[in-house]
């Protein structure tokens, strides 16, 4: 379990927390599918652990809904469809768009630096990195502004709803040319943010993140939606 060791926070992680933080990175990364069942016996094997940590941890995974469990058919990836998975990308776009006005608005100073870095980094990555270091890249870009939000209740929606998306935004990030596409959009966000221009910030955010759902016949092929 040496590759499970994790924190929450600034405690130590529980058993069930590391094991359910690498179940959802599997799914994340698209090791595990949607529909696939996730058997306790064989996670616990696995991860090297007694299956009580996996039990919760699934729990815990379908208490956001990347895990559906039901009974007597024990627990497996959830399958949305694609028109829900397009409802999430509604959702997560506005409340990220409102995240980008909140920003123009009231973030300091030390926030809108930390922006244009993670902004500058998601372009070295665009440029040399891999799709793996990138999609890292992008996230960090994304997270920078929530928190430049100064307000915590929306950062905490933001991340709760992303968790749930993630495995399809991350999927529709790895599109060829796609990138190249979010960098430029990117670059439209950021020159907003700059200039503390709250609507056009907003505007340019929500378009961004809509850009995603367009390609909802590609993810459903991909992932078995």
């Amino acid at each position: 379990m040496n590759d499970l060791i994790g924190t929450r926070g600034n405690r130590v992680a529980t058993l069930a927390e590391t094991v359910e933080a690498q179940i959802e990175r599997d799914i994340v990364e698209g090791k595990l599918l949607p529909g696939d069942r996730l058997d306790e016996e064989d996670l616990a094997a696995r991860l090297s652990t007694s299956r009580t940590p996996v039990r919760e941890a699934l729990r815990s995974l379908a208490s956001t809904g990347l895990v559906t469990i039901r009974p007597r058919a024990g627990a497996t990836v959830s399958r949305p469809t694609v028109s829900e998975v397009v409802e999430l990308f509604e959702v997560i776009a506005e409340l990220e768009a409102l995240a980008a006005r909140l920003a123009c608005l009231r973030g300091r100073d030390d926030r809108m630096r930390a922006i244009m870095e993670m902004h500058e980094l998601c372009c070295k990555e665009a440029e040399t990195g891999s799709a793996d270091s990138y999609y890292e890249a992008n996230i960090l870009f994304h997270r920078s502004i929530w928190i430049a939000s100064e307000n915590g209740v929306l950062l905490e929606q933001i991340e709760q709803v992303n968790r749930r998306l993630s495995p399809y935004r991350r999927n529709i990030t790895f599109n060829p040319g796609r990138k190249q596409g979010s960098e430029a959009e990117h670059e439209s966000i950021t020159k907003a943010l700059e200039r503390r221009d709250a609507e056009t910030a907003a505007n340019a955010m929500r378009d961004h993140v809509m850009i995603l759902s367009d390609d909802v016949l590609h993810l459903a092929r991909n992932l078995r939606l």
